[in-house]
């Protein structure tokens, strides 16, 4: 039962994952492990996000990288659950990441579950405007499909395939989820807040479709990852921790407490513990990205290393 109850929140560790990189001008360290090529960024044509009547978009002031695909490694309570591959891209002032993920290894045969996430948007000043959001989770041979559209008036559209009978669950008004950015997005617009001004001191707030809940970031300064660490860093990484505090959209029948464990830091307790994020650059030719992730739950300790990137090839953008 544990393992069932583990997968279920697989899709919000993958979605913490996915976390564009911020620059860190106190972070330096070691990659274990450096096998990508500098390049160019790739030239890639692709559709892009239709601009709202009411928005003038400004010059970006994200900064600008070559397209980069890192791997995360995610253990649950000492067991590596999950790995996950991500890719992001950014061109003039558009930008869009891939997320692909699932169990792992011996798991993946006990609880097959892969997940695929997408979204494209545009970066204006400081901000990130996402204009379609797409998830797609397979469970065994069953798939469930989330699509969020961005509207001119601010508005999220979210449409479920097969359609979504949720009962017993709090409704996210019109009012409420106005504004608001997907999950990966609201996570990459975390971390340009910590490239442009510094410190990761932001609160964003993030509709996934059924659920409004915000991210608060709190920088803690600067820390050290050790070499003994699972993941490909060790040095000095600045310390973010985020907090997840749920808006609207939570369920409201007790007998689905258990859909809900995500959100609570043991069984007697709700509100979850924090994420520990740890940024830093891997390399001289890269901004700082998150290299590490820890956190208390329900299950058991969660960590996520950063177990590989590379600068990504034309085959990774054709998708």
């Amino acid at each position: 039962m544990l393992m069932l109850r583990l997968w279920m929140i697989a899709p919000l560790l993958i979605g913490a994952l996915a976390t564009t990189p911020a620059r860190s001008d106190d972070a330096s360290g070691t990659a274990a492990t450096a096998t990508a090529t500098h390049q160019a960024p790739h030239k890639h044509v692709r559709k892009k996000a239709q601009k709202t009547p009411h928005q003038e978009d400004m010059p970006s002031r994200i900064p600008v990288i070559p397209p980069v695909v890192t791997t995360y490694d995610v253990y649950v309570g000492g067991i590596h659950l999950l790995q996950a591959n991500i890719l992001f891209q950014e061109e003039g002032n558009h930008y869009r990441a891939h997320v692909t993920g699932g169990t792992y290894g011996f798991w993946h045969r006990m609880f097959p579950w892969d997940t695929d996430l997408r979204v494209a948007g545009r970066l204006s000043d400081d901000k990130l405007l996402p204009a379609q959001f797409d998830t797609h989770d397979t469970w065994r041979s069953k798939t469930k499909a989330t699509h969020l559209q961005f509207m001119p008036d601010g508005d999220i559209i979210p449409t479920f395939e097969p359609p979504s009978h949720d009962e017993n669950r709090e409704q996210v008004t019109k009012t409420q989820r106005a504004g608001a950015l997907d999950p990966i997005s609201g996570l990459l617009q975390l971390l340009a807040h910590t490239a442009i001004d510094g410190n990761c001191s932001v609160t964003v707030p993030i509709f996934d479709g059924k659920r409004l809940f915000t991210i608060t970031g709190t920088d803690k300064g600067n820390d050290d990852i050790d070499s003994e660490d699972y993941g490909i860093y060790s040095g000095r990484a600045r310390l973010c921790d985020t907090s997840f505090t749920m808006v609207a959209g939570d369920w409201v029948d007790p007998d689905n407490h258990e859909k809900s464990r995500f959100w609570q830091k043991n069984d007697h307790e709700n509100g979850r513990e924090p994420f520990h994020v740890w940024l830093a650059s891997i390399t001289p030719t890269l901004p700082a990205m998150p290299v590490r992730l820890e956190s208390g739950s329900v299950w058991g300790l969660i960590v996520m290393h950063l177990s590989g990137w590379r600068v990504a090839t034309d085959a990774d953008l054709q998708y």
